[in-house]
């Protein structure tokens, strides 16, 4: 039957949420396979039942979050008619300006965004917001299935046409015939039903219609206008329609506040149902990154070392890990600070069967840099900021606006073809980040300086014969220290200090007497602690100090050298 592939079994109408059902095993297989998914426009849909079984979702041809609220079924002795109720949400500040006054007061409070996502819980509060319906009516045979959507052409709460409620909706009709196209291998039949039929001519209604009729009354032949496709149907270019996730390369020198940004990152995606694993490359043997991450996240910590020097044995497997464990379309390569994303490009591009390049992200530490504007010269700092498509001005509420314009423009001279954003407490405008990726995309690589690395024939073909190449590498140590009981806030800094001739960088968990479990973070001599998060406090009290001349001590593991190019 036609609808076997969606339901394996009987109907039961008596349960009167079969629609529910019959729409979540369709967006399920989608979710499961990220290929299809991504080609028909999907970029996330996240379920919620605490109240009305409800779904968010995003598209790749819209700057709404939709929303899609069950509301009841019905049937009689020959089909199931379940009703839905349609919401958008504008994301972008644009469309949030085409709202009265008592929409955007939305967007004004902290739990908005989580509202949008928890949709079966807040519909009811979120009224203002719905711009249309729909039906999914089909037979008990399960030989046919119809969808319509029943909207408005204008509504006079919006200004703009983007926010015209048949023009807003019209990317999710379509994404939802054409998944259903593809999941009942149907072609459906296309209508549009015209004005003089309609309740007004301000009503806008359309069907799809797969399979053997729903409706035996159906509507006569003139009264419908033929479509031969949905219109604002999604066109796939050659990402979507590749197996191969994106990878971006987050780089940064140690301390910059990398995993922050990047907790804020991944927040900002998430919020939008753009879910993205992360692979972090830790120095040392506690994972305390990939735990502060959290949550939705499907992390892969590669901690043999930099993935400069370690590819083969961490980095091709941990990509195969992450993409058999979440459909995510793109991953975030969160590099250790001692890589130079150079050579961490060159390495992804020999996983070129199996992930493609995307943006090289380069965090540059504000205070640090404004301080000492003599380490843009550094050689490590300057690779990793020459090499990047954007620059993070990490920490930049810490300096005054002059010296962030000095720096913004030293960072500019330095490489005029990456986007500079700021960043305080690891937030940014990540709107304009996302705004120059999809033009990134839009391009197809063609024109950032992440796409124009060719390495050298020479290095290739030894790379390619199973040698390293080793030259011009800098020799950094590792080390973790365990503590077995609490320690005195003023001890911290001098086990840290006197770790070793020169440290770089020292993070872990630790029990200090009277704050109880801390997180401790340690850069360029300075020393930060806070109250760990709850889900941290299962976590082993360590330390992993990373420097040269390192020193063992008393609880230390063995002290580890590791080379990065």
């Amino acid at each position: 039957m036609l609808l076997d592939c969606l339901i394996p079994r009987s109907l039961s109408p008596e349960t009167e949420n079969e629609g529910v059902t019959l729409l979540h095993n369709l967006l399920m297989q989608l979710h499961l396979d990220r290929k299809v998914a991504r080609g028909l426009g999907w970029r996330g849909f996240l379920p919620s039942n605490k109240g009305n079984f409800s779904w968010s979702t995003r598209l790749a041809n819209s700057d709404l979050v939709y929303g899609i609220v069950f509301m009841g079924e019905e049937h009689d002795d020959q089909a199931i008619a379940s009703s839905f109720d349609l919401y958008a949400f504008p994301v972008e500040d644009e469309l949030k300006t085409q709202m009265p006054e008592s929409m955007q007061g939305l967007y004004k409070k902290d739990n908005h965004i989580q509202k949008i996502r928890t949709l079966s819980e807040h519909f009811q509060e979120l009224q203002n917001f719905k711009i249309g319906s729909m039906g999914l009516v089909f037979r008990l045979d399960k030989k046919g299935l119809n969808l319509s959507f029943h909207t408005h052409k204008r509504d006079a709460r919006f200004i703009g046409r983007e926010m015209r409620p048949a023009r807003a909706l019209m990317p999710l009709f379509s994404a939802l015939i054409q998944s259903f196209k593809t999941s009942l291998n149907t072609t459906p039949a296309l209508g549009v039903l015209k004005s003089g039929n309609l309740p007004s001519v301000n009503d806008f209604f359309i069907e799809a219609e797969f399979g053997l009729p729903v409706f035996e009354d159906d509507e006569e032949m003139d009264a419908v206008y033929k479509l031969s496709a949905p219109p604002l149907s999604y066109i796939p270019d050659e990402v979507d329609l590749s197996d191969k996730p994106l990878i971006h390369v987050l780089c940064g020198f140690l301390g910059s506040g990398k995993t922050t940004f990047l907790q804020n990152w991944l927040n900002f995606l998430h919020t939008r149902e753009r879910f993205t694993g992360v692979l972090q490359n830790e120095f040392g043997e506690i994972d305390l990154d990939t735990a502060l991450i959290g949550d939705e996240t499907c992390v892969e910590a590669l901690n043999d070392g930099c993935i400069c020097c370690s590819l083969a044995d961490s980095l091709r497997p941990g990509i195969l890990r992450l993409i058999q464990n979440t459909p995510a379309d793109q991953l975030i390569l969160e590099t250790t600070g001692l890589a130079n994303p150079d050579n961490v490009v060159h390495s992804l591009e020999e996983l070129n069967d199996i992930c493609k390049i995307g943006l090289v992200v380069s965090v540059a530490d504000a205070p640090n840099l404004t301080e000492h504007p003599e380490y843009l010269n550094e050689k490590l700092r300057l690779a990793q900021l020459t090499r990047a498509d954007v620059i993070v001005v990490s920490k930049a509420d810490l300096v005054c606006d002059e010296s962030i314009e000095r720096l913004t423009q030293s960072l500019h001279d330095l490489n005029s073809k990456a986007l500079i954003i700021l960043s305080a407490n690891g937030d940014a405008n990540f709107a304009v980040l996302d705004h120059f990726f999809n033009h990134w995309i839009d391009k197809k690589y063609g024109m950032f300086t992440s796409r124009k690395h060719t390495p050298g024939a020479d290095t290739m073909l030894l790379n390619n014969a199973g040698f390293s190449m080793r030259g011009n590498t800098s020799l950094f140590e590792t080390c973790a220290v365990k503590f077995s009981e609490p320690l005195e806030l003023e001890r911290i800094e001098p086990i840290i200090r006197n770790s070793g001739k020169k440290v770089l960088r020292a993070k872990g968990i630790v029990d200090i007497v009277g704050k109880g479990c801390c997180e401790v973070q340690y850069t360029d001599g300075m020393l930060s602690i806070s109250q760990a998060r709850d889900d941290l406090q299962a976590c082993d009290r360590w330390l992993t100090i990373i420097g040269k001349g390192l020193r063992p001590q008393t609880g230390s593991t063995t002290i580890r050298k590791s080379r990065c190019l």
